[in-house]
């Protein structure tokens, strides 16, 4: 469970949100400026640009910050700053939030992007190889990394078919709930042991 879990809804929430970030930016409507279809198109690859750069800056915290901490508190961390990056893109997108739209946005993709790879992103790879005795290793790592393929797997192909369907708040709304998800399971089957 703690192996293939996580890393299954972490990339469900990361290939989903991470492969359309220009797309969910797109939807939102950052430009703020009604002029047309290709300000509104560079505005979106700018800022998907710019938030980018977090999930380098979120790797190189994930260097410093998981043997410090540990996987599995960092793990947990991770998963509660995707779920409150989620939160605050819902709320940048309900209407009375005008004012604040876009420094929600923005802050919202950042806390995910940033956490998402400092946390999980850094730490579900190395669980199994630590769980699992020498010769179950390779098996168990094997196992966990495909498992969490088919979470990439529906993260990307669902991602579209729900934001045609139910809107961008709604989807918002199912990637915030896969990392609770995720955040539970962490905390439910991680244990201290499996930091050494």
């Amino acid at each position: 469970m703690l192996v293939g879990l996580p890393w299954f809804l972490m990339d469900i929430a990361t290939y989903g949100v991470g492969l359309f970030t220009p797309i969910i930016l797109g939807a939102i409507d950052i430009s703020g400026q009604k002029r047309g279809a290709i300000i509104h198109e560079l505005a979106a690859a700018k800022g998907s640009g710019a938030i980018d750069l977090f999930l380098l800056f979120g790797f190189l915290l994930g260097i410093w910050a998981v043997p410090k901490f540990g996987r599995i508190r960092m793990q947990a961390i991770g998963f509660g700053g995707m779920t409150f990056g989620m939160i605050l893109l819902m709320i940048a997108v309900h209407p009375s939030n005008s004012s604040f739209h876009i420094p929600l946005v923005f802050a919202g993709f950042i806390l995910f992007n940033l956490l998402m790879n400092a946390g999980p992103n850094s730490t579900t790879f190395t669980l199994a190889p630590i769980l699992f005795p020498t010769q179950l290793r390779a098996t168990a790592s094997g196992f966990a990394a495909s498992v969490a393929k088919i979470g990439a797997t529906l993260g990307v192909f669902a991602l579209p078919i729900l934001k045609g369907s139910f809107g961008v708040p709604a989807v918002l709304g199912m990637m915030a709930a896969v990392s609770v998800l995720g955040l539970m399971v962490t905390l439910i089957f991680g244990r201290e042991d499996t930091e050494n």
